[in-house]
Parts: structure tokens; sequence; C-alpha cells
């Protein structure tokens, strides 16, 4: 009887990533993320049949593969370095563009109908997300000494190549943040090891999913099935900018280096004002409601026989 070649094959992929991770920590000043990501899509490649010392085939797979633009344009960077890990850096590959896409921006209604229907940890993080514009990663290595109770506000520390900044939550947010278990550092991680980060937010990223399938299931609304954690960034962003048309205040809110990367958000909110109906109207007389309007996002007008006038679009 003929050997089966299967565990010989996946010994020797094993192998092969071992060996290239080794070489991007060893040779590369990379994020531990990034170095899995990479890890990641050159086991892809080797799942998918290609013979890694040949470049033609990985080329021609990745031309007529349906993925992304953008991820073929990482699965070329990945195997660029396992070619410069084997010998083989004077291998010319083609370039594949990154075709940019705007992003999907929802109702706040629609956020919010995810948001309360999640459970305490999640329900907070989410929160934390729509009132911050952080990138999920980010969020999730906020420690307990970046809350701000008295002035309720967050520490985000320089990440990704972004400006460090103090940004603004609501009571509510503090409120549910505060009343979640100290189980270390980090607010959100449960095992409060930064080499686990990526690991449980992807974890955790799976859970919102089948929050998101529950939630557009049972209100008929498949437009949930769109949003992902990324998703709150975009709409703070573009939100806050239809508030403010501060354009510098948007960029340094979100803690871009490059106001190149804030200028889609203009067009996002130019393209949501036309579709906007109205104001939603409040009328208040006293400061503590005055405050529970401002933190809920609606902005002053005018006082009229006594009553302060607050808007907020709909």
């Amino acid at each position: 009887m003929g050997s089966n070649p299967t565990p010989r094959t996946t010994t020797e992929h094993t192998a092969i990533l071992v060996g290239y991770m080794t070489y991007l920590l060893s040779k590369k000043s990379l994020k531990t993320a990034t170095v899995k990501r990479k890890t990641k899509i050159i086991k892809s490649l080797l799942r998918h049949g290609c013979n890694l010392f040949d470049a033609d085939t990985v080329v021609k797979f990745l031309n007529t593969c349906d993925w992304a633009s953008g991820t073929k344009y990482m699965a070329i960077d990945a195997y660029r370095d396992y070619l410069n890990m084997i010998g083989l850096s004077g291998v010319k590959l083609p370039r594949f563009r990154r075709v940019e896409k705007l992003p999907f921006i929802p109702l706040e209604s629609e956020l919010d109908s995810l948001v309360c229907n999640a459970r305490s940890r999640m329900y907070s993080f989410l929160s934390i997300l729509k009132d911050t514009a952080c990138r999920p990663i980010k969020a999730w290595t906020l420690k307990w000494v970046d809350l701000d109770l008295v002035n309720r506000c967050v520490t985000a520390n320089s990440f990704k190549y972004s400006h460090p900044r103090k940004l603004r939550i609501s009571g509510q947010t503090i409120n549910l943040v505060s009343a979640l278990p100290k189980r270390n550092q980090y607010i959100f991680s449960p095992s409060g090891e930064p080499e686990r980060f990526s690991y449980e937010l992807e974890h955790f990223t799976l859970n919102f999913a089948r929050l998101r399938k529950r939630v557009a299931s049972k209100l008929v609304n498949q437009r949930l099935t769109m949003i992902t954690l990324r998703t709150f960034r975009h709409w703070k962003a573009t939100t806050e900018y239809v508030r403010t048309r501060d354009i510098i205040h948007v960029k340094m809110m979100l803690g871009h280096f490059s106001i190149t990367n804030t200028m889609k958000y203009i067009h996002l909110a130019s393209a949501i004002s036309n579709l906007e109906d109205g104001y939603v109207c409040r009328v208040v007389k006293s400061v503590d409601e005055a405050k529970t309007l401002i933190e809920s996002g609606f902005e002053y007008v005018t006082e009229i026989d006594g009553f302060s006038l607050f808007r907020k679009r709909k």
C-alpha cells in the first residue's frame, strides 16, 4: 500500500511557517500582529497549492483568485519577505494596487441597535468605539489608568503611527466601563497578556458577528450585517465632520499624521448631509438637562423665554 503524503506535507508546511515567522521576528522590526498576518497569508498560499519556490505559480494564483486587491497587495508583500528569506531577493513580482472603497456609514440608530443588544463587556467596548473613534485594537489595549473618571475621557496613546490623544466619552460609557470587573491592568483583555491581544480580538470579533447576524434577523435589516468594528470609527469621523465642519478637528480626533487620510470623510459627510431629513430638537431649562443633551451629541441653538433649544441631526 502507498503511504499517505498528507502528514509529510503538513509537517513541511509547518516547518516553512515556523521558519518564516522566525525570520520576520529576527530580521524585521515588525509588530507581532503584522508577523502573524504575513504568516497567515503564506499559510493560505500553501493551502491553495502554491509552490513557494516558483514565483510564477504564486503570481498565477494571485492573478486568478477572488481575493480583494488589498489582500493581494499584502500577499505580495508577505511573499517578497519569503523570497528574501530563501535568498531570492532579485525575483520581480507584480504590483497589485489597492482599490480604495468608501466605508459604509450606517445610521446612528442602526449602531445603537447593536450596542443595546450586546452584553455588558461588549456593550462597553462598542460604546467606547462609538464615543472615541478608536481603532478596535487600540480600544482593546486600553488600561484602567487610561480612564479619567473626573474629566470623562480616555487617553489613547500612540498606536499604528498615530498621534496620542485624549478623547471624551459620555457619562453613560464611563458608568458602563467602571462596572466591569478589574481582572488585570487592561480594561477589556481577559488575559492581560499583550501577545494574546490579536487572538482575543479575533475571538471577540466572531462574537460580534454572531450578535450582528442575530439582531439583523430580528429587526429584518440586512444593513446591520455590513457593520464591522471599524465602522464605528468611520461613523464617528463622518458625523463629527457633519457636526463641526472642521477637518482639522476630525484629523486630530482620529490621530492621523496626514490629513490626506482624513479627507474622505468630507465626501462622506456631504453625502450624509444631503440625505438627512432634518433635526431632532429638544427643549431644556436646567443645566443638568443641557449637559445630558450635549453628551448625547446635541448642539446648542438658541434660547427663547428662558428655555434652551438644542438640536441633533436625525
